[in-house]
């Protein structure tokens, strides 16, 4: 069984490995191109406001429920993952349970 993190630290993936550590890329997992492109576009956003200070809290939420609706996608997708949310604003983690 894989553990993965969904996150949106500064120069990642967006996608690392809880216990292996360092960051995997999206395409060598099998994920969908779809996925891939909701994960760069979110990337992109989240560094924005990354460089804006966290400093507009709705702006954060929104991110921050579009990332784990991302995590969601990515333990469907997925067979034998574990994948948990990681808020780099809120420095927050959310386990990703089975709907």
């Amino acid at each position: 069984m894989r553990y993965l993190v969904i996150d949106a630290s500064l120069n990642g993936t967006g996608i690392r490995d809880k216990y292996e550590g360092g960051y995997i890329e999206p395409a060598d997992l099998g994920l969908s191109s779809e996925i891939i492109n909701q994960l760069g576009d979110w990337l992109s956003r989240y560094a924005k406001e990354h460089y804006h200070g966290y400093t507009n809290e709705v702006k954060i939420d929104e991110l921050d429920k579009e990332g784990k609706a991302i995590a969601m996608q990515v333990k469907k997708a997925l067979i034998d993952v574990k994948v948990e949310y990681y808020s780099d604003a809120r420095l927050s983690r959310n386990i990703i349970e089975d709907v």
